[in-house]
Order: C-alpha cells, then structure tokens, then sequence
C-alpha cells in the first residue's frame, strides 16, 4: 500500500493538480496560481453549511475539494478523519494521488477491491489500517460496507466528499449511507456533531427531471450551490464550446459486401450442438448417476440454451455484429480475428480460463473458432480502408476538417469493443494515419471478481500512460468509453465528439465540461432521420427545465455586461490636508494594484487584490476586496461604503475605502504613497553623506590638549602613576609618571624588546600632589634628561614643558625631593669608560649609561667589560656592547622580514680608552626607549575615556574595561592584534537583532517587505556613517598603525599655540565609520549584555525610537492572534520540540504567501516571522562562534556563520529532520490466508505542513526532494568527514528559498510565542542539526572557504572571470571560468548563475590544486529539478578538465567577499 511519505518524500509524483481544473490553471506563461473568487466563495460556504458545488467541468472542483479538506483537518479533532467518495476506482486513484501530493502534512489512505477488504472481518485490522490517516479515498460502497459492519462509526469522520454528486440516488451505494446512517443520527436526539457534507457536480441530476435536483439536495441534506456573484469571473476561465451535430445517412451495409466470417459466426452460432458441450456432456453423466440436481440443471440449460461456451459464442457474435453496423466490415473482421487469435495464445500458453471455464470448454470453444477462416494476420486490417460506415466516413471528414498542429479531440462511444476498433481503424486510415496519434481509455477495475470473456480480449491494456502522453502532446486524440466523463484527468480538448447521443442530461453536460478551450467544439453525430432525442437541440430543451434552479450562464452574464454599461451617480474624495493628495474612486484602484505590486511577495504568488460582489435585496451590490496573504489582517480586507447598482463602481468603492485604511494604518504616506516607494530627500542628523564611500571627517581627537589645557590652568598640581618594568634576569624599574589630569588606568601589558626578549609593563594611579616650581623644574629636567639620551636629535633644546613628567621611584612610592635632586645630580654629564675598570668586579650593566666613542653619533648598551685571557699582553681593554636600537616601536613583535636586519641583538667590542659612557644609567635610557610606546598607549586609553565619558555616557561601561573600547574604536589598519573586526561581526549581528524586533514591534501591520527595506535602511553602511559622523565618533577612530618614528615629546606650549588652528579634514569611508558604531554595540554586548547592548544601539542611532527588546517581545506575543488555532500541528510541535501557546503562530509560520484559502483559516503568511527568524539564527550562530575558546578570527567566524545560515544548507537539514510516525499496512498471507499485519514507519518532515496555493509548489517541493536525495548522502559525507564545506553539493541541491524561509520562520514563531526565549529557539535550532554541524566545523577545523573566494586566493595576482558563453538552455547561464586569461575547467551550464559560478570555481580550484588532470568532458548541466548532480552541464574545454574520483569537498560563505581580482566579465 503505497503512503503519502514514501511517494512525496523519495521521488517525484507524476501528477498535476487535477486536470479537471486545468482551465484554471491556464493563463500566462508563469502566471501564478490562487483560488478564484468563485472558488473561495464555495469554500467559506461549505464551512457554514453543508453544500453541493455545482460547477462547470474544468471550473476548479479539485482545489475546492483540497481547500475544504486542508480547512477541516486543520480545525477538527485530532483523531477524525475526512472522508472522500468516488463512484469508480479508476477515479478514486486519481483523486487519492492528488490528496496525497497536495496534503502531504496528513496521512491519506486509499481503499479499493485490491486490498481485499470484503476479508477484513476484526475491528483490529481498520484500526491498524486507519492509524495516523486523516485523510481516506474509496468507492461509496467501501464505506458502507465499513459502516454496515461497524468498523467505521459515523463519528470517526468530519467530513464526507460526495465526488459526482449526481450519483446520490435510488439505491446507489452514496444513499445508502446517507438514509442508513446519517439521517437516523439526523432526525434522532444525538448531541454529537455529525459530520459536514461536501458535494461536487458538474451535473446535478442524471435524467432530464428538473425535480432532481431536490432530490439530490434531499438526499445530501445540503443545498446546490454555483456561484452566483462570481459568474463573471467564472465564464472568464471555463469557456463553453460551440455546439452543433453532424449528420449521416443509417443505411445498412450492402449485404454483397457483408464479410462472409460474419455469416459463418452466425451459421456457427445458429447450428451450434448443444449436446456437444463439454458442460451438457458432464450433465448427461451425472444423471446416468441419478443426480437429481444434474438432472434440473440439463432441463434448464437445454431449454434456455444458456452455456458458458454458447455465451462466448454469441457476446463475439454481437459485437461483431455492431462493430459491422456502426464502423464496417473492415473493423469487424479485424476484431473477430484479434479476439481470435489472443484466445487461442492464451489457451495455448497459460492455465488463464474464461469466467469459469473448465480445460475441457476452452478446447471445446477453441475447435469450434478453428472452423472460421480467420487469415494469418490478425494484426493485418483486411479489406480496403475506404469500406467504412456512412457513420465513421462523416467522423472521418468532421476530424480532418478539424486537425491542425494544436489539435486535441475526445470521442465518446458507448461500447469498449468499439473503442479498440475505431482507434485501429482511424490509425489505419489513409485519411486519417499521418493526423493523429491515437490513445484509448475504456473503464478499468481491480477487482478481482470481474468476469472476463473472449470479446474483452482485444480490448486495451495499460492504459496509465495514456493520459500523460496526451498532457504532453504525444497524443491528441483519444477514444473513450463513458469512464472520461466524470472526474478524470483529462487536458482541455479542442473538439469532443459523441459518436452515439448521450444518453441523458448528466452525460451531455459532463461531456461538453471535456471541451473547455477557446473556441472549442462539442459535436454529436446524429443520424438523418433518428429520434427527438438524438438532436442536440432536445437537449438544450431539457437544460431550459433547469434553469430555475441551475443558472442559465451566457443569460446572467449578458444581464450583468448590461448593466454594468449603465451610468450610475456616486463620487468619493479623500483629500490630504498637509499635502493636498487627493484619492478618488477613479484613482483608487490603481493605487491599491501598486500598493500589492510592491509587496515583493516573491515567485508564484499572485499579489493583485481580489474583488467579490455580495447581491443586497433590490439587485444592488456590494463590493469586497481582500489583499495579498502578507497583508497585515486588519487592514487586509474592506468592503464598499454603499451598494451600488453596477460591481464596476462597487469595486471602485471597496478600493478606495481599502486604499483609506492602508493610509490610515501608516502603510501609505500623507502623498498617498507607499512608505517603500517614496524616497526621503531629508539626511538623517541633518548631515550630509553622499554615495560616494569616501566622506569628509573631523580630525581625530588629541587628548594631550585637554592635558595642556589642564596644566596652564593648574599648573602645580600632577596626579602620579606608578610604573615597573621587569624583565627576565634584569632587576625591575621604578618610574613614577606625572601629568596634569589624572590617567586612565590600563592593565599590564608587553615591549617586545626582540624577538626572545620581552618587558613587562604595569602601572597604577597614585594621588594628585601639589608641587614648588624647584621641585617642578627639577622633574622637569629629569624627563629632559632622560629622554635626551636617545632622543637628543627629536628635542628642543629650550623647551621643558613636557606634559608627561618621567622621574625614578621607589617600589610603592615616588621619591623625595631631596633624593631625586641628589639622584639628578649624579647622573649629570659623562665619565671616560676607562673608570668602568675600577668598579669591574661589581658592576650592575644596567647602572652604567650609554657608551659613545669619541666622534660618533652612535650609542650603545653597555654589557660587560671583555674577560682576561691567558695572554695578557695586549694592552687594549675592551668593552662588551650592543647597538642601541633604531626601531621605535615596542608595542608589536619584530616582522621576520626585519629580523636578520637588527643588529642591536649582537654583542660588539669596543675599545674603551676611545668611549665614554653617560652617567646616567642605560636603564633609564631604556625607558626612554619604551616612552613613545608607553605615552601611546595612555593616548589611546585617554581617547576610550573620552569616548566613554562624553559619547557613550548613557551606556554602563566600566573604565576598567577600556581596553575594550580602545578595540572597538582601532581600525584594522592600525595593525593591532585587537583590532575592531571581531567586535564589528559581533554587533552587526545584535544591530540587525535588534533591529528587526523593535521593527516587528513597532509596525505591527508592516508587510515583512516594508520591514526588509526599513531595516536596510538602519544598518546600511550610509545611515551608520551619518549616525558616526552626528555622535562625533569620526574624532575617535584610530586608522593610522603605530611605529614611534619620528617621535617627539609632548610640548604644552606647542599644543596650545596650535589648538585654535583650522585642521584639514580627512576622508574615511563609510563603512569604516558604519564599523565603528558596529564595533562598539559589540564592545557593549560583551561589557554589559543584550540590554548594554540596545542601550548603545540608543545613543548611537537616536532618531529611531527603539523599543526595547524584553518590551518589544511582550508587544509581539500580546498582539499575535489566538485564532484560529489548528488541530493538526501536534507533529510539528514534536518535531520542533516546542509546544505553542498561540498556535496561529506556528500555523502563520508554515503560511505561504500563495495561500488562498478560506478567511476562517486566513493566517497571515510566514514572511514577517522569517524576517524575525533570519535574525533570530544569525544571533544564535554568532553568539556561540564569538565566544568560543581560543578565539576565531574575524574571517573564521564569517565563513562558517555564512555556511551555517544559508539557504541551501537549511533547507538539506530541513529536509533531513524528520520526526517518525506509525503506520500498519495489511495483507493477505497467500499460504494462510491470514491478514498480516506490516508496520511501516513514515518520516515526517516540516516543508510538508507548508500551507500554499501555488501549484508550482508543488512541482518545486518534488524537484527540490528528488535533488535531495541523490545528493544526500555524499552532502552528508562531506559535513560529517570532509575536510572542506561541500558548497558545490549544495549548490546542486539548488532548493527553492522558501523551504529554509519556513525553517527562519518557525525560529521566529517559537522566539514570540515564548516571548524571547532563546533556549527555545536554540532547542529547535539543535533539532535541525545546525549547532552539531557549527560544533563539527569548528573542532575539526572544517575549511568553509567559498570556492570562488578560493580561486582568488590561488589566482594570486592574475584577474578571475567568469565569462558568460552564449546563453543557455531554457534561458539560463552559462560560463566559463578564466584566470589570467587562461581557461580552466569546463563551460558550466545552468538555471542560476550564483550556482552555475560556484560549479565552476570549483572545478578550477580542484585543477589549480593538482586534484585534476587535464582532459575533454563531457557536458554536464544544472536544472531545475534535473538529475542526480541537480542538473549540471560540463561543455568540452581546451583546458584542464576534472577527474570525479576524486571526492574533495569544498566550502565558504555563499555570502563571500568578493575578491579584489575576482570578477565577471
């Protein structure tokens, strides 16, 4: 038993949406798909009330049915089921493949004669078979069986489809059920719900009695319902064919031309033995027995003549004898010979007997066939082709009359037999043989019990393809029995010919529903001199009795096109006092179109508002008209403020007061425009920022003047910081800094002296101190001095005025006065180097100061005084020194490129009778050395301070945390270690989080497109840059890297004399200035949390009125609609792991935009909650890569956030993420003949409670599983072993967006629902498999590397391009990759270019990389819906080629950055 699972999820269903309604779904080419009018009006009243659709052929039944059904299922008790009924299992298959392609989210059963339920006696095996089905299509008599016996309780079903209503008569198997079991229930006291009716009809009444129709209404206890108010729209999409009948001339055929096998059939027929039968012969025997029973039966069958061989005879007789009379001899002959010769191969070669034939009748029946001189050829058509009946000659002329290349025909005839011959024949015929390629279609049964005899064997077999070929075109003419009136598929046909009158009102009207193309054709060929009944004008006399009660179609829209010509008084203004806009009911209609045009709802989603028109008493009309699904629902639907009496001004009306509310709702602004297409000319903070990516900023801020400033004002007054400096092996320094204002304090931190060697730096604030101008002066000098001894060329020699001061301390303290002059004092002046001798045995190097030789600007470091030898004749004493260094800079490592460059790391040997050393010591000296480094980093933190303290003072920021800010203010240019990038990726993420929320909080009627462009708008790089440039943040950035070169010491009198002069501004780019305000709603995430966080997002963008987020989250949950709340969504809950509170809101987020269906059931659709849900994931993903242990790179964290979050990869796991469900199928052990129970476990996934309209959905959901599934297991190997992220697989996989939009939206339906819970959202994100695979990627190292970032990275300096050739197949791309020049790879060819590009990179990657050798390929291609590689085309190259042996994995963002040398041509 084939289930909805193991159809819809392993391959594709070969099915259209019910080709009933195929009219409906014609139109331009990819014009998108939603209910009609007509067919939501029959929905919504079928949910009122119990109805009967009365609707032409081809108007759309079908997808009321599925609207109906998905609309119960979704409101009904869990354990209900919908029950659909069918009068033939021909058609009741057709119908099960659409429920169960078109409602995958439910479980649907289909039950016929096959499954031999006549043997299901044990309540158990329905229970079984009826586990977790919701949804079961059958005859009518398998469910009156079902309910006979009491296996199925009236109950269990919430609602019954009666398909073919007409049928619900006398003692049809449909009334049985409705008189037997649901009337009682109907007429007696029960108070529980009897199940709703829902009939479907094209003809309401199967004879021409205008009282039938009461009768069906009296036996469905519903009403016939056609829509009324939507005829107009209805005509527009079910057109009526011209009707007329083609006459001929009854005349029997010349009994000269009669074949003579027809004679010898009947001379066959006529002297037939009867006493020779094998069944008489057994008869004689038993009576010899005295067999009573055998003797009744011998005088019965001799009497009647009735035997089973005789039968077989006179069947093959008659039909014959027809065939001769309607077709001609020609036909005859050829069917007697076919049924012929497939009798006697089927004797010969197979036990098969007909109906119950003993071997002994078949021998009996074949000798008797043998005396019939049959030919050799049966397939052989004997007798000229022009040996027709007058009948078929005239259907000969009306189909050649009528053939052109579009051409498609249906003939109906009333006896199979001559269904196979009339295709034979015409496919013979001269005049026919090269027109058409012809396919039959007779009704068919699986069950077992049917009889079969000699006369069906010439009858068609596998018939399954039959109707496929004629959709596609490979047939277009088809001979059918009456079977293709009702219900199956069947293409819209240009010409239907009735080779025989119908036989009543229902067959005349379902066969002119199978002509529904413009300009179509219905003919009935009717003889010269027949009956009343056979003129086609006899049966629009009876249709006339209908009218009453069936509308006449062409009278009411006539009526309607009439009036709606006349002129009717009304007129409507609204005006806008602020700008004068004014809208009118003349205008209105075309705004409201733009409104819905700029939705951007996406593909296959009908945007355009639909109107409906309510009849008042007195003929008057009332018009209403509802928006697009993405339309917020209090403003999706309005109504016309009056009737009127045309629906033209109704209309008008119901626009103009819909286009009012959406003003009123602040979609439309005050020029009657929508906020997404009117352009604000105003700049934001009333700064000016161009487009151009470069703008004028302020200089960056120097914070030594606020020092000089201080000083002038305060001149004696220095606040202290303590310094050490230690060093493995050296003793630790003491210096005290002193400056104006007090410093910020900052944490240890490293001089790289060189590449072993390393300082350690750490300071602390000590108290402010009030000083004498000696005591100044002194200090004064002592920072002079000191940095004078290295810095001698750099310094004014008449300047003192340093504002940072540099004296030696103690452990804990400065010291004195006293001792800092006495320490000044000796440290003046220079001694000869020879002294160092005397002092030798203790001498500390670091006390001794710089050595210089006598007229030499170069300095060194003294290290020790060269060791006796044993020849002590040399009279030379030397001295052990090391360069002192150039570089400036201790703040960073030496680059390796330097290393073999410093030679201030080796020890030379001076002559000391020709140096002198500085009396102060090279310690000090040293520290003058690190003063730059020291001074810069105070500069920075001075900066962060300043920051902290004026921009970010609303912000909770500790200043003991500067650092902090000091990164997120440093560009990447500074070449810090700690520079702004990982704090930047950090809050990009918390601005677009936050962001979307206030946004969703604030515009609650916003469609998810107004809110996509709004959020663009606040995190675009232009708006940052001008919020940077408002908040003065531009003074802050810190661009330019730190070398110390060309260093100077920091003067209060320059500082001041050049304060007031007019700097040069700089320019900056926008997105280094966007960065910045991004970097620091990071630093703020990471200081205080989320709330630190919004409370920078304030400051820094203050022109929104940011709702905070824990307030944002309550305004969503309080606003989110309670109804309707589904039924049937328990699966996904598990599947999800959440349960709702509000579960509209999951039904919202599994809402396509394309979803029509009926308002009780009208959530909005899923777009605002996966705009939510987008950010919501990103905001999970970042958060767990920014804080992960060691730290990720900036580049790091991009790629695999990008690989983790997009489209494609969300749908594999969507598609991967299933939760189990229980099913039993039963079956008859042949051995046993016992039921046996086969459990059967159906996986379901979320894309298959995805609600929609469209049914290019569905095509799409069959493409997208079929790519799925034969990429899977290598995507899966890639992820779970791979050494690289397989972009190249999942660009293959090329899945619409809208299954990992359902995916972001269920994320943001759990994130309101639990009103901000992330750890809800993070258990269904987990769920998915998305944090296994982040935990994967970054343990293992996983190289998520876009491979067309990749091929930059190898291209080096040569230029990529990706040159289109040509265009491809079906208007596609085609490209092929070069770089520098030189082709690599093949020409790839496919649908979308990202993918196509991507395929190519990545072939050229696997050849720059050695992974291939070069050879020709073969074309490979990328489809939609393709093969197993999604569909990809590999053109012949001259380059390289690529071996597919070999499995290497590739990977990165599909949001990669794009490569300086990277481009397409």
């Amino acid at each position: 038993m084939e289930d909805l699972i193991a159809e819809s999820h392993n391959g594709i269903i070969h099915i259209p949406i019910d080709n009933d309604d195929s009219t409906v779904n014609n139109g331009t080419f990819q014009e998108p798909f939603r209910l009609r009018s007509y067919q939501t009006e029959m929905v919504e009243d079928s949910l009122k009330e119990n109805i009967i659709v009365a609707m032409d052929t081809g108007s759309g039944k079908t997808h009321i049915a599925l609207e109906r059904t998905s609309a119960e299922l979704q409101t009904c008790s869990p354990d209900q089921l919908v029950w659909f009924l069918a009068p033939t299992v021909t058609l009741c298959h057709q119908q099960y493949q659409v429920f169960l392609a078109h409602l995958p989210a439910f479980g649907v059963r289909f039950l016929s004669g096959e499954d031999n339920l006549d043997r299901w006696t044990d309540q158990y095996i329905w229970d079984a078979i009826l586990k977790n089905i919701r949804i079961v299509v059958s005859t009518h008599a398998v469910l009156l069986d079902a309910l006979t016996h009491g296996f199925v309780k009236l109950a269990k079903l919430a609602l019954m489809i009666f398909d073919e209503a007409h049928h619900c008569t006398l003692k049809h198997p449909a009334n049985q059920i409705m008189n037997l079991f649901y009337k009682p229930l109907l007429l007696s006291d029960n108070t529980r719900p009897l199940p709703a009716i829902l009939g479907l009809s094209a003809s309401p009444v199967i004879n021409a009695k205008a009282k039938g129709l009461q009768t069906i209404e009296q036996n469905l206890n519903a009403i016939i319902k056609t829509p009324k108010i939507h005829r107009s729209e209805l005509i527009r999409f079910v057109h009526r064919p011209q009707l007329s009948k083609v006459s001929f001339s009854p005349s029997l055929p010349s009994s000269s031309r009669r074949p003579a096998i027809l004679d010898s059939l009947r001379a066959l027929l006529a002297g037939y033995d009867i006493m020779q039968d094998p069944y008489v012969v057994d008869l004689v025997t038993e009576t010899k027995k005295d067999n009573s029973y055998a003797q009744n039966s011998l005088n019965k069958v001799l009497i009647s003549q009735d035997t089973y061989c005789r039968k077989q005879l006179k069947t093959l007789a008659d039909r014959s004898e027809v065939l001769y009379n309607e077709l001609g001899d020609a036909a005859a002959c050829w069917y007697l010979r076919q049924c012929n010769s497939k009798y006697e191969n089927m004797v010969k070669i197979s036990n098969q007997q007909l109906y119950q034939m003993t071997e002994m009748e078949n021998k009996h029946l074949l000798r008797l066939l043998q005396k019939l001189d049959m030919g050799d050829n049966p397939e052989f058509f004997p007798g000229p082709m022009e040996s027709v009946s007058a009948k078929v000659q005239s259907l000969i002329d009306t189909l050649v009359a009528e053939a052109g290349p579009e051409f498609t025909g249906l003939i109906f005839v009333e006896q199979r037999a001559t269904v196979v011959a009339l295709a034979q024949l015409l496919s013979a015929h001269s005049q026919t043989r090269n027109l058409f390629n012809i396919g039959t279609f007779v009704g068919t049964s699986i069950s077992l019990k049917r009889k079969v005899n000699i006369a069906d064997l010439a009858e068609p077999r596998n018939q399954k393809q039959t109707l496929e070929d004629f959709r596609v075109g490979k047939k277009n003419l088809i001979i059918a029995t009456s079977v293709l009136e009702e219900g199956i598929d069947v293409s819209s046909c240009d010409i239907v010919i009735c080779f025989e009158p119908p036989k009543n009102l229902k067959s005349f009207i379902q066969r002119r529903g199978r002509a529904r193309k413009e300009q179509s054709k219905y003919i009935i060929l009717v003889p010269d001199h027949g009956s009343r009944l056979a003129s086609p004008d006899s049966w629009h006399d009876l249709e006339e009795e209908m009218k009453r009660a069936y509308m006449d179609d062409l009278r009411k829209i006539k009526a309607v096109e009439e009036m709606e010509l006349a002129e009717e008084d009304g007129e409507l203004n609204f005006r806008i006092a602020e700008t004068g806009a004014l809208l009118t009911l003349d205008n209105a209609s075309q705004h409201l179109h733009h409104f819905c045009a700029l939705l951007k709802a996406g593909p296959y989603i009908d945007t355009r508002p639909q109107f409906s028109f309510k009849k008042e008493n007195g003929g008057t009309v009332i018009a209403h008209v509802t928006l697009p699904i993405s339309v917020a629902p209090s403003v999706r639907s309005a109504s016309s403020s009056r009737s009127w009496k045309t629906e033209r001004n109704a209309k008008k009306d119901a626009a103009f007061q819909a286009y009012k509310a959406l003003h009123t709702a602040g979609l439309v602004n005050d020029n009657l425009l929508p906020l997404i297409d009117a352009q604000d000319e105003t700049p934001e903070f009333n700064v000016s920022c161009e487009e151009s990516s470069l703008v004028p900023v302020a200089p960056k801020m120097d914070p030594w003047i606020g020092l000089a400033r201080q000083q002038q004002f305060c001149p004696r007054v220095y606040y202290k910081a303590l310094f050490n400096i230690s060093s493995v092996g050296e003793n630790p320094l003491e210096m005290v800094m002193l400056t104006p204002c007090p410093m910020p304090y900052i944490p240890p931190g490293v001089l790289y002296w060189n590449e072993s060697k390393q300082y350690i730096v750490t300071g602390w604030p000590l108290d402010a101190t009030t000083y004498t101008d000696e005591e100044i002066t002194t200090m004064r000098a002592i920072t002079r001095k000191m940095l004078f001894s290295v810095f001698d060329t750099r310094m004014h020699s008449n300047k003192h005025d340093f504002l940072a001061l540099f004296v030696p301390g103690g452990p804990r303290e400065p010291w004195s006065s006293e001792a800092l002059q006495k320490w000044h004092s000796s440290t003046e002046g220079n001694r000869p180097a020879l002294d160092l001798f005397s002092r030798r045995h203790t001498l500390v190097p670091s006390d001794v100061g710089l050595i210089r030789m006598h007229g030499d600007v170069h300095q060194f470091i003294f290290k020790g005084i060269r060791p006796s030898g044993d020849n002590e004749v040399s009279e030379i004493l030397g001295l052990e020194v090391i360069k002192l260094p150039k570089r400036r800079d201790f703040l960073h490592r030496i680059p390796e490129a330097s290393l073999e460059k410093e030679s201030y790391t080796t020890v030379q040997l001076l002559d000391a009778s020709a140096c002198y050393a500085n009396c102060l010591p090279s310690s000090y000296s040293t520290f003058a050395l690190f003063v730059p480094s020291i001074l810069h980093r105070y500069e920075v933190f001075m900066m962060a301070e300043n920051l902290r303290t004026t921009v970010l003072a609303p912000v909770s920021f500790d200043s003991a945390h500067l650092g902090l800010l000091v990164t997120a203010i440093s560009a990447s240019s500074t070449n810090e270690a700690d520079n702004y990038q990982r704090l930047e990726f950090l809050g990009d993420c918390i601005l677009k989080f936050s962001t979307s929320i206030h946004l969703m909080a604030s515009h609650p009627n916003w469609p998810e497109s107004y809110l996509t462009v709004e959020k663009g708008r606040t995190n675009a790089n232009k708006f940052l840059a001008k919020a940077s440039l408002a908040a003065g943040l531009d003074r802050f950035i810190i661009t330019e890297a730190f070398t110390g070169s060309k260093w100077t010491p920091k003067y209060a009198s320059d500082l001041l004399s050049t304060e007031s002069e007019a700097k040069e501004s700089i320019l900056r780019s926008t997105k280094l200035l966007a960065d910045v305000i991004e970097s620091l709603i990071g630093a703020c995430y990471v200081e205080g949390g989320l709330s630190n966080a919004f409370t920078c997002i304030q400051t820094l963008l203050p022109t929104e009125k940011w709702i905070p987020s824990s307030e944002s989250c309550t305004i969503l949950f309080n606003t989110a609609p309670s109804q309707p709340s589904p039924t049937h969504l328990s699966t996904v809950e598990t599947l999800i792991d959440y349960t709702f509170t509000k579960k509209c809101l999951l039904l919202e987020a599994l809402t396509h935009a394309s979803f029509s269906g009926p308002v009780e059931l009208s959530a909005a659709s899923y777009q605002r909650l996966e705009f939510l849900g987008d950010a919501v994931l990103d905001y999970i993903v970042v958060l767990r890569l920014f804080s992960h242990k060691p730290e990720l790179p900036h580049q790091t964290m991009h790629t695999i956030r990008t690989a983790m979050v997009n489209a494609s990869f969300l749908a594999f796991l969507a598609f991967e993420a299933t939760v189990p469900e229980d099913r039993i199928n039963v079956t008859l052990a042949p051995a046993t003949h016992n039921f046996v129970e086969e459990p059967e476990v159906v996986h379901r996934a979320l894309w298959q409670f995805l609600r929609y309209s469209s049914p290019e959905i569905f095509k799409l959901q069959q493409e997208a599983i079929t790519r799925h599934q034969a990429l899977r297991q290598e995507i899966l190997h890639a992820l779970q072993h791979g050494r690289r992220y397989p972009w190249h697989l999942l660009a293959r996989t090329d899945p619409q967006k809208l299954f990992s939009d359902i995916v972001e939206s269920v994320i943001g339906a759990i994130y309101i629902d639990s009103c901000g819970d992330l750890s809800a959202c993070e258990r269904f994100v987990k769920r998915l498999g998305i944090l296994e695979y982040l935990e994967r990627v970054i343990s293992d190292g996983l190289d998520c590397l876009h491979p067309k970032e990749r091929l930059g990275h190898l291209a080096v300096s040569d230029k990529v391009e990706y040159v289109p050739i040509g265009n491809g197949e079906d208007g596609g791309y085609k490209c092929q990759v070069k770089v520098g020049g030189r082709e690599f790879g093949s020409v790839v060819e496919g649908l979308k270019r990202v993918n196509v590009e991507t395929e190519a990179a990545w072939r050229a990657v696997r050849i720059l990389e050695g992974l291939e050798e070069g050879k020709e390929e073969e074309t490979m291609e990328i489809v939609e819906g393709g093969d197993a590689e999604g569909g990809i085309k590999i053109g012949k190259s001259e380059g390289r080629g690529l071996d597919e042996n070999k499995d290497e994995d590739e990977g990165d963002s599909m949001k990669w950055m794009e490569n300086p040398i990277c481009e397409s041509a």
